[in-house]
């Protein structure tokens, strides 16, 4: 199990220790202060050592034009410290930021967007950042309205894996998983619908959220339904090959005051937001926050009061 977990609450990064959850240090994130009408947001994605982060940076909402978003890359040293933030070079051009995978090497960081606006079937694009210098490499997919790429994920120093999600509606949840895409990191880019679609026998529909593990075998998702003043989250593990079920690692059911509160729960605190190991080390917030070790959960800090959802990664 990785060391330490990275928490993003208000304008800090927060360093915790996996065991326990104490805080190890903090840093501020630059800029000014957000507002009502100009929110500030921040997601922070790890890197296989454990050590090397980066956090994704919102400010303004996220309307094409209106959406700033910058990048932060961020090293935790082995007693749990934190060092600077800095920044990489990147322009979203206001297309909110899904997720990120820095290579195992540390030179270069995949980037998934999902592109909401104008009104119609979702699409997205992955981009490859060289973190040296900001030079860019992009697969769009424009060509296939409706899917879009998941969060990225490197298999290799050459390889970049994202779920290939499908949805019929404006809403990235729920969706299906209709396979994995492979981008061959060292292509100068292209279209996400030409490169490589390990698909699966049929879509794997009702999550929320998915993450292939480390070494791409697996897949690691949530399932969440609501139901009369209940809402039950499920997170399973899933071949990354054909899509079907290997195991459930967590399943949790909570009342709610009423049925609005237990829509908004599915909707807001049913992720996985983190995978470690071979997919046997998970931060998720399925309506509680904390880590999945070997199929025993284990609540942890680092939630913000008032705020859904939490912002965590290891």
């Amino acid at each position: 199990m990785p060391g330490y977990y990275v928490v993003v609450a208000g304008r800090e990064v927060v360093v915790r220790a996996s065991g326990d959850g104490h805080v190890t240090g903090s840093v501020a994130i630059p800029g000014p202060a957000g507002d009502a009408r100009s929110p500030v947001g921040g997601e922070p994605f790890g890197a296989a050592d454990g050590r090397h982060f980066v956090v994704v940076v919102s400010r303004g909402g996220d309307l094409p034009g209106v959406a700033d978003v910058s990048l932060f890359g961020l090293t935790v040293s082995p007693g749990g410290q934190p060092g600077e933030l800095r920044q990489v070079a990147f322009d979203s051009t206001g297309v909110p930021v899904t997720g990120a995978a820095l290579s195992p090497d540390g030179r270069t960081l995949a980037l998934s967007l999902v592109d909401e606006f104008p009104i119609g079937p979702l699409s997205g694009s992955v981009e490859l950042i060289n973190v040296a210098n900001g030079a860019t490499r992009t697969w769009t997919g424009r060509s296939a309205p409706g899917y879009w790429p998941g969060t990225p994920a490197w298999v290799s120093d050459g390889t970049v894996v994202v779920p290939w999600w499908h949805g019929t509606t404006q809403s990235m949840v729920p969706a299906e998983i209709t396979g994995i895409r492979q981008l061959d990191a060292r292509a100068p880019g292209g279209s996400l619908a030409a490169a490589r679609l390990v698909a699966f026998p049929g879509p794997v529909g009702g999550l929320q959220s998915a993450m292939v593990a480390p070494g791409g075998g697996e897949i690691i998702a949530s399932s969440c339904r609501a139901g009369h003043h209940t809402a039950t989250a499920q997170v399973v593990e899933l071949s990354a090959a054909n899509g079907r079920l290997i195991r459930v690692l967590r399943t949790q059911t909570a009342r709610f005051g009423n049925d609005a509160d237990a829509a908004d729960a599915v909707f807001s605190t049913c992720q996985v937001l983190s995978v470690a190991g071979d997919g046997d080390q998970v931060l998720v917030q399925a309506f509680a926050f904390g880590r999945i070790d070997s199929g025993a959960f284990t609540s942890l800090p680092g939630t913000t009061p008032g705020v859904r959802p939490a912002f965590a990664a290891w």
